[in-house]
């Protein structure tokens, strides 16, 4: 499984994107396997429990308020990663 989500790294700075965080809690000990973690390089933030360690988070982090010039290549990019994951050489090579 792959997650991302959306926040605002400024305004909400000590806790941007903890929802990935809250999810992974609830389905890791059901069994799900999570892929696609992002880097935390390049945002900056203050706490987040939606981070895997200490440089990435569990899923992609998008933050359209303060970085949506970056928005779509990150998506691009991450696809790709989600995609090489999992073997999906179709996806992968588009």
């Amino acid at each position: 499984m792959a997650l991302f989500g959306c926040g605002d790294q400024e305004d909400y700075a000590e806790y941007f994107c903890d929802a990935l965080g809250t999810i992974r809690d609830i389905i890791e000990p059901r069994g799900a396997t999570i892929v696609g973690h992002w880097p935390t390089a390049g945002y900056h933030f203050e706490a987040s429990k939606g981070l895997a360690d200490d440089d990435h988070f569990v899923g992609l982090a998008i933050d359209e308020d303060r970085q949506p010039e970056l928005t779509n290549e990150r998506v691009e990019k991450w696809v790709k990663q989600v995609a090489e994951e999992l073997h999906l050489e179709e996806i992968k090579n588009a």
